[in-house]
């Protein structure tokens, strides 16, 4: 009874420890004690063939690595072959002019061209004039022409109102 108790002392004062389902957390992997005995069996057998042969089996021959110093002195030091790349004076001109030819086409048609400047004043006027009427721009010139033939100023009027109503700049641009 006192071993029940101080079993569910211990659930009250760790909880979360408690709500822990209780599993067997030691396993074997499956089929271990099936395969067991031929694992052991095949260790033996290997010990066995170690034991018999204790020399090391790769063995490399005597004098060895004093021959492989003198073959690689003799090999480096024999006149090797050596392989022209131009044959021909012909081939090298050749090449040398095909390289000239491309250099020269890249450049070539990798230049800028000149753009053409645009004169966006004339654009936006063009622009307005396809947005109006063709009767509304008849009635105009009909109207200005009256209006025209009943204005009369002289030389120097004009001049003065041009000269105090507009500045410098707007008289010498180009439109």
């Amino acid at each position: 009874m006192g071993k029940n108790l101080e079993n569910e002392e211990w659930r009250e004062e760790a909880p979360t420890l408690s709500g822990i389902p209780r599993r067997d957390v030691f396993s074997v992997p499956h089929n271990y004690f099936e395969n067991l005995s031929a694992n052991i069996e095949a260790k033996v057998a290997v010990d066995r063939l170690k034991a018999l042969s204790p020399e090391q089996t790769f063995t490399v021959p005597s004098g060895y690595f004093d021959r492989m110093k003198e073959e690689v002195l003799f090999k480096a030091k024999s006149p090797s072959k050596v392989l022209k790349l131009w044959h021909s004076n012909v081939l090298k001109y050749a090449s040398a002019a095909c390289f000239v030819l491309v250099a020269g086409l890249g450049v070539y048609f990798n230049q800028e061209q000149p753009q053409p400047s645009v004169n966006y004043a004339e654009i936006a006027n063009e622009q307005i004039l396809f947005d109006i009427d063709e009767d509304v721009i008849i009635d105009h010139i009909q109207g200005t022409d009256q209006v025209t033939r009943s204005l009369s100023a002289d030389q120097s009027d004009l001049e003065n109102y041009i000269l105090t109503n507009f500045s410098f700049r707007e008289l010498t641009a180009e439109y």
